[in-house]
């Protein structure tokens, strides 16, 4: 992914709502998605190259949803190239790793602390039960859990306010007490949310070591180019439930209701065609069985 923003809540009756673009060169193979059958429960994307993914949710009957989603982050100053492998991993493997493992979100993003220096710069969010938590191997800083709010990533460190960044989070925002938020039937909506094609004044462009042109072409929310853009957004909203009986699934949590709280995810997906044009759209509902 390329540009995410997301609402963190576990208290609420949506726990985490999201929105996202993946960027990409238009000649990498992938699949668009798709429940993966060599892993169980697992719903993503998949590149074709290396095996992993960029954004995905990991359902069983066992255990409770894993959310995990990443970006690269894009420095190609001399001093952020000497932080580089010489062989790196594959980014997209964070993601799937973490998806398929039993490990707790503060566990895992410690592990990653260790192997950091094995990967290519990236910023990582993962979540599961009532934690989500965030590292990138480009700050100084530790990784964390995050406490309740509104956030966002592009391809610098969580909340760096870049213009489509920041238009972003307030768009998400906006969505999030509207009308089609309120409606189910709208839900679908929160994938195509991020289309700007705008691009940011010149005086606002980040310095990434890319040059200006560059660094005005890929400002916009969604990128259209001929050998790169944006190939796939994507909306996300986890949905916090409470189980009467086997058969009845209410979306709310409510002190005195009896019953198993459940969860219930809404993933949905709109693939671009190289002209920004849509190419597919499809959408899951995922609960407990």
């Amino acid at each position: 992914m390329c540009l995410i923003t997301f609402q963190w809540q576990p208290n609420s009756e949506q726990k985490l709502v999201i929105s996202a673009n993946r960027d990409e060169f238009l000649n990498r193979p992938a699949l668009e998605l798709h429940q993966w059958e060599d892993a169980d429960g697992v719903f993503a994307g998949k590149d074709l190259t290396h095996g992993g993914t960029w954004l995905g949710v990991q359902k069983t009957a066992q255990k409770s949803p894993r959310f995990a989603f990443l970006t690269n982050h894009r420095d190609m100053s001399p001093a952020a190239r000497k932080k580089t492998p010489s062989n790196p991993i594959s980014r997209g493997k964070l993601v799937l790793n973490f998806l398929t493992s039993d490990i707790s979100a503060s566990d895992y993003l410690k592990q990653l602390e260790v192997t950091s220096q094995q990967y290519d710069g990236y910023n990582i969010v993962v979540a599961e039960g009532d934690n989500l938590g965030y590292f990138s191997n480009r700050s100084d800083a530790p990784a964390k859990l995050l406490e309740p709010g509104l956030y966002g990533l592009s391809n610098a460190l969580l909340d760096t306010p870049w213009p489509k960044l920041t238009q972003a989070k307030s768009s998400l925002n906006q969505w999030l007490h509207s009308d089609e938020y309120e409606h189910e039937n709208e839900r679908p909506q929160l994938a195509g949310l991020l289309a700007s094609t705008s691009v940011a004044a010149d005086e606002q462009l980040p310095v990434t070591g890319i040059g200006i042109e560059m660094e005005r072409i890929l400002s916009s929310q969604k990128i259209i180019t001929p050998n790169y853009g944006t190939r796939c957004s994507t909306g996300v909203i986890w949905n916090r439930c409470i189980r009467g009986n086997k058969d009845e699934v209410v979306n709310k949590t409510e002190l005195g209701v009896a019953g198993k709280a459940e969860d219930q995810i809404e993933i949905s997906e709109v693939s671009w065609n190289a002209d920004g044009s849509e190419r597919s759209r499809c959408q899951y509902v995922i609960q407990s069985s």
